[in-house]
């Protein structure tokens, strides 16, 4: 998890690299690194480290000091060695060293901030401002993350700042998808969406305003808004506000000398206003739009949380009263077990040990081995524990006896109960689960939410219905606005690879297509008396009717795969029609492409469909 955790073996030696003089505690870090240093600098500059060390009656673990006179207490942390070290270099008057790495320096600020070392923190940045930037756009998207990991609010902001430089888009982030978990860029993507909600809602006054001010009086030749601004720089504005991209000085100096050129040609040589404006006017006019849209950025930052880091869950730790136990179905025999299962919210399934062992080589070789004395019983039968709550449970033991299974009715837990029988090795019952899914026509779901689906299969590695909800959310935009709520449940690596699968299948559909544009082999040369042309020699040459090529070549441009749905086999032929009827409107018009159509017009459409269809399934490639 975000904060590193290891156990200490007793036998594993300590090695110290902090030995501050007259030291009267040793700090240990998880890596068996020991720093010897003063108490008071400790207490006095972490009150979480101090509450932790009044609180020693009696060390855990003791070492001897230098003098070798008397034992240390030691106070055993859950960081690395080289972290402890880098922030004890700010605790005490020594030269402060900082990690080299972006993840290593996070680190460093997460420790800081987890024990309340407010001087320290302070110090850490200071240090970090004087050397090279530690967030840049280069590294903005990573940066982000993992201050969103560590739970540092101030860096996280200043990272989605930057990220602001270029439009958040799946186009944009192709080969960047991983670099990041579905929820963060989930929480950056709603950050993006915020500034520019605000800047939209609010550009009308900035322009009314300071806009006005700082540039009234331009003689535009190319018009002025109604506000008294000239027009190019109210288009500007407004583009800036949706898409906060083009706040970029660079980005405005090119919108102006855009502005001048085309008014210096529309006005036959004479120069417009905007060209001669003093640089004085400009500086003030960028510091006045940079003050609006800071304001904007710090109005969508009040909302912009980052969670703290939170140690993993233990499974041992469960508290609580078992949950009154569901009843099974009544045909199902359960008479005479000889093992319990429990699931994680602490309900109890008695059942046969001989049904698990028979559908699963996991719980063969579990019961193979020695039971530890210290085993779990319940009415004198031993407890096997399950990550699984109890409706999966439940499933799963109507799947393994011989009764009518019971699926559960949402997607979602279909693809847990798949996880279930997969982690536990139940390779026939997975064939089950699917089988019965089949036949009660349960894949309607994903039709609704193929996204979802795709990210908790391919969580849980379930390729079947990894494949199934992948070929699906082909019939959608791949967009942050589509994928929205469902963006959290996606590993980086989960959207990587279905925006990799996503392009294989576009090109392989322009393959497709651009074989169609073949007017000498192929489906389509059945087309090519409709205006053939002629060599110079005065040889017919094979070529398409004008009305196909122009269908063909438009779908094949169509490069915009992510923000709309990839074409289906099923729209080719409505789309194919309406090209053909506007190419003949009269019933007397190009009788050589009506006569084609009359004769061969269903094969192709069904040839155009299957070739389509066979582009689109192709073999996923997923690591």
């Amino acid at each position: 998890m975000d904060t590193p955790t290891c156990s200490i073996p007793d036998d594993e030696p300590s090695k110290t690299v902090f030995d501050y003089p007259d030291a009267d505690i040793i700090l240990r870090s998880c890596d068996l690194q020991e720093f010897r240093v003063l108490k008071l600098y400790i207490i006095n500059s972490s009150p979480i480290l101090s509450k932790r060390i009044q609180a020693m009656s009696q060390p855990s673990h003791t070492a001897i000091s230098n003098g070798g006179e008397s034992p240390l207490p030691v106070l055993q942390l859950p960081d690395n060695g080289a972290i402890l070290s880098s922030l004890l270099t700010f605790v005490f008057p020594v030269a402060p060293v900082l990690p080299h790495g972006l993840e290593e320096t996070m680190q460093l600020l997460s420790v800081a901030q987890k024990y309340g070392m407010s001087s320290a923190l302070t110090h850490v940045r200071g240090s970090i401002a004087l050397r090279d930037p530690l967030i840049r756009p280069d590294n903005a998207l990573r940066a982000y993350s993992l201050a969103y990991k560590y739970g540092l609010h101030r860096e996280a902001v200043q990272a989605a700042r930057v990220t602001l430089k270029s439009a958040l888009t799946i186009e944009n982030l192709e080969g960047k998808l991983d670099v990041m978990p579905g929820d963060h860029l989930y929480e950056l993507w709603r950050y993006h969406q915020s500034v520019q909600a605000y800047l939209t809602s609010n550009i009308d006054a900035f322009t009314q305003s300071s806009a006005r001010d700082t540039l009234m009086g331009l003689r535009c030749l190319r018009g002025v808004h109604g506000f008294g601004l000239p027009t190019w720089i109210d288009d500007y504005m407004r583009l800036m506000a949706q898409d906060p991209s083009f706040f970029d000085p660079i980005k405005f100096q090119i919108a102006l000398a855009g502005h001048v050129s085309a008014a210096g040609n529309s006005s036959g040589g004479w120069g417009c206003s905007c060209k001669s404006l003093p640089g004085e006017t400009i500086e003030t006019f960028w510091t006045a739009v940079t003050a609006f849209v800071e304001e904007n950025m710090k109005m969508a930052e009040a909302f912009f949380s980052i969670p703290s880091p939170r140690e993993p869950p233990i499974f041992d730790d469960c508290i609580g009263e078992p949950t009154a136990l569901p009843p099974l179905p009544e045909n199902l025999d359960v008479s005479d077990p000889n093992i319990v299962i429990q699931s994680s919210d602490l309900v109890s399934f008695r059942v046969h040990k001989s049904i698990l062992v028979s559908s699963s080589q996991f719980f063969r070789d579990m019961f193979s081995l020695p039971q530890p004395s210290n085993s779990e019983f319940i009415d004198g039968l031993p407890v096997v524990r399950f990550s699984e709550d109890a409706e999966l449970i439940r499933a799963l033991i109507t799947v393994l006896y011989p009764i009518s299974p019971e699926i559960p009715r949402s997607y979602e837990r279909v693809l847990a109960l798949l996880a279930a029988a997969q982690k536990y090795n139940m390779p026939v019952v997975q064939s089950s689960i699917r089988a019965e899914v089949a036949r009660r026509a349960l894949l309607t779901p994903p039709y609704a939410r193929p996204f979802r689906a795709f990210a908790i299969a391919f969580s849980d590695r379930l390729s079947p219905e990894m494949e199934t909800a992948a070929r699906l959310t082909l019939d959608y935009p791949l967009t942050f606005e589509t994928l929205e709520d469902d963006l959290p449940f996606f590993q980086g690596s989960a959207l990587r690879e279905l925006a990799s699968f996503r392009k294989r299948c576009q090109d392989n559909i322009v393959l497709c297509l651009e074989s169609l544009l073949d007017a000498s082999s192929g489906p389509s040369k059945i087309w090519v008396g409709c205006h053939p042309k002629k060599s110079p020699k005065g040889i017919v040459e094979p070529t398409l009717p004008s009305w196909l090529r122009d269908f063909f070549t438009l779908e094949i441009e169509a490069k915009q795969y992510f923000t709309y749905a990839l074409i289906k086999p099923s729209s080719i032929r409505r789309k194919y029609l309406e090209a053909l009827r506007r190419h003949s409107p009269r019933s007397d018009a190009c009788l050589s492409c009506l006569t084609v159509h009359a004769h061969e017009g269903e094969r192709y459409c069904v040839t155009l469909e299957q070739n389509l269809s066979d582009a689109r399934n192709q073999p996923l490639e997923f690591v």
